[in-house]
């Protein structure tokens, strides 16, 4: 996650903050005579260490560049920070706003460019600047200062806030959105920001009024993470200290442990003397890390045994994997230490609002379960409904239950619709799903319980909840260390024709041919293939992903220019990557018959392999073609699925790979 300063952060420091108050007689003169001001100031967040007392809503702090819209006589401009006029290098963004239609107005936000994870990266935002390309950014709204020719400055936040995503119900461009907020007390708040992953977030007072400057109405509250790290490795003291001078920290990756930094702070006395103690007792002559470290990180260390786990504060991930600013907690003396990986950020809810009596049309029935807002627009490029969608889960439920049935499944859910934030759900947490199975928390310590989906019921309330994929764990729950398939998914780089996509699944099903084992092809909804690998449950979790990486390495060897098995954009150029790594415990594949959260809502289905040839690409059905396919069937096209099959030495010899642990 991109960490670094927004330019207007920067410069703060050295900018004179603008006069906090406003005289009410002038805005009174604005108001009468229909006019908004040529310019305005935006109102600055205060840096404060705690969270305040009161009531507050928080939202996301994002690291991009401020940006003002004015809009008078029907004409729209775009302003930072400083006033400067941004307008002709953001005319795709200034148009999009034009189709609001909206009157006299002043309009506050932030333009950024979101990284894969959904988090703001500032250096692409300026280098995307540089060369001129603003066709990614996005600009999200926050608030309304002037309103269709109407000054809401004195207004309380919530009551401006409103009007703006009222005003952005028309808009159809994925380049503007309403950042929304959360809810959390000030108790909870650190908590809250720890599970988005956020390093700050902003707080406005409940009832504050708009004013240009820099004020305690507006909070910025800059939060710690916190997780569990493998012990690996620890320093020498320096000066008087006792005991070690650092601990080397590891979290688990797709082929081993990964090198996550080093924390040296937190400790007392006696915590340094026992744990100085145990290390001792566990050293070992080399690394046990994957990738060997190198230079500075790597001079004068004690390597260990990677069998202790410490939980750990920190201010950020940096951009090379590594934990910045942290602080020694605690020895969670129950944790596993092959659970122990990054943790990734789950979704707050955004605040709810005030609960209003629903009228007929504000609900609809699918299947005896209860719809709320039936008719808002799932996606907007084929206009299906939040109804329409779980009509269609209901409709395909005797072709996707079986692929649904014992395993865990975790949800990307699109509760305002796909254009809006998406949210990946793996466990149950706190929301309730109408119908949905929760499972043994046992199965996945340390977490909520993971979720099911094993009835028709189950299928339609996820729909209900604003789920729009479904994805699935390659083990069942009820022998679920034990993998029963595993999964290649073909991902391309997206500038090569679809041939090249046919040809690197016609090279896979070779090889899976050469081995004696049997693929299931299924699109992916998305751009690429699945080949899906039935398995009798004779290995666990280590061996079933290293065989899976060892054909998509076997894969590389052979067509170096065509296939690559390393993720990552720059090493697909050109290329077709072989995904192996959704074989881990904890990973997921979505589900034969599952939507895809795209533009047109496509739908991953199963093709038998004399379909590859005429298909014309991964999103080749989508949610109203899927279902017409499936019941037009003359013959299942995963003939044969349910052959358990084996992995056996010979297979290892023959991709040149062994197996772990033999």
């Amino acid at each position: 996650m991109a960490k670094a300063e927004s330019e207007y952060a920067r410069l703060s420091a050295v900018e004179a903050d603008e006069p906090t108050t406003r005289s009410r007689t002038r805005r009174n003169a604005q108001t009468d005579t229909g006019r908004i001001p040529e310019r305005l100031s935006p109102q600055l967040a205060t840096p404060v260490e705690q969270p305040p007392a009161g009531e507050w809503r928080y939202e996301v702090q994002f690291h991009g560049y401020r940006l003002m819209t004015r809009i008078q006589n029907g004409e729209v401009r775009l302003f930072n920070r400083h006033h400067a006029d941004w307008t002709d290098r953001l005319t795709l963004h200034a148009d999009a706003l034009a189709q609001l239609n909206l009157g006299d107005s002043w309009l506050d936000g932030e333009l950024v460019l979101l990284d894969e994870t959904g988090h703001s990266d500032f250096p692409a935002l300026r280098q995307a600047f540089e060369i001129g390309r603003s066709v990614d950014m996005l600009y999200f709204l926050f608030d309304a200062p002037f309103l269709n020719g109407v000054d809401l400055r004195d207004k309380p936040v919530e009551e401006r806030r409103a009007a703006l995503k009222n005003a952005l119900k028309s808009n159809a461009s994925k380049r503007l959105r309403f950042s929304e907020a959360f809810s959390a007390s000030q108790h909870d708040i650190f908590e809250s920001a720890s599970a988005l992953s956020l390093d700050s977030v902003v707080g406005k007072r409940l009832g504050s009024p708009y004013a240009s400057g820099r004020n305690a109405d507006w909070v910025k509250l800059r939060c710690r993470l916190r997780q569990c790290f493998v012990i690996v490795g620890f320093t020498r003291p320096q000066g008087t200290r006792n005991g070690f001078g650092a601990l080397l920290l590891a979290v688990n990756g797709p082929s081993g442990l990964v090198y996550a930094g080093r924390v040296g702070t937190g400790f007392s006395q006696s915590q340094l003397k026992q744990l100085h103690e145990q290390l001792c007792a566990l050293e070992r002559e080399t690394s046990p890390l994957d990738q060997l470290l190198k230079g500075a990180p790597a001079r004068g260390v004690h390597w260990v045994e990677p069998t202790q786990v410490c939980e750990i504060e920190f201010a950020e991930w940096t951009r090379d994997g590594l934990v910045r600013q942290a602080v020694f907690l605690d020895l969670p003396g129950d944790r596993q230490v092959s659970r122990v990986t990054r943790e990734q950020p789950m979704p707050i809810k955004a605040t709810p609002a005030k609960p209003k009596r629903r009228g007929k049309a504000d609900t609809a029935k699918v299947d005896g379960v209860v719809i709320t807002h039936p008719d808002r627009v799932v996606d907007s490029v084929s206009g299906v409904q939040k109804a329409e969608l779980a009509q269609y889960y209901l409709d395909i439920a005797p072709w996707i239950l079986p692929h649904l049935k014992l395993r865990p499944v975790s949800l990307v859910r699109a509760p305002e619709g796909i254009g809006e934030e998406l949210f990946f759900q793996k466990h149950a947490d706190r929301l309730e799903i109408p119908h949905i199975r929760q499972l043994d928390p046992a199965l996945d310590p340390g977490h909520a319980a993971l979720m099911e989906i094993d009835s028709i019921h189950a299928l339609v309330g996820a729909a209900q909840m604003g789920a729009v994929e479904l994805h699935t764990w390659t083990a069942t729950h009820d022998r679920i260390e034990t993998p029963d398939l595993f999964v290649l998914d073909l991902d391309p780089d997206p500038s090569l024709p679809w041939n090249a996509m046919l040809d690197a699944t016609r090279m896979t099903l070779s090889v899976l041919d050469e081995l004696g084992l049997q693929g299931f092809l299924k699109t992916s909804g998305g751009k690429g293939m699945h080949v899906i690998v039935p398995l009798a449950r004779s290995e666990g979790w280590d061996v079933t992903k290293a065989f899976a990486k060892a054909i998509s390495q076997f894969l590389t060897r052979q067509m170096p220019q065509r296939i690559t098995a390393t993720m990552g954009p720059k090493n697909r150029v050109g290329k077709v990557f072989i995904d192996y790594l959704r074989n881990a415990r904890g990973a997921s594949t979505v589900a034969a018959y599952s939507v895809r959260a795209r533009p047109g809502l496509p739908v991953s289905v199963p093709i038998a392999r004399d379909e590859l040839a005429g298909l014309r690409n991964a999103q080749q059905w989508d949610i109203h073609t899927a279902l017409e396919r499936a019941k037009g069937l003359g013959a299942d096209p995963w003939e044969g699925y349910n052959h358990r099959q084996r992995i056996t030495a010979k297979m290892w010899e023959q991709l040149e790979a062994e197996k772990p642990g033999g």
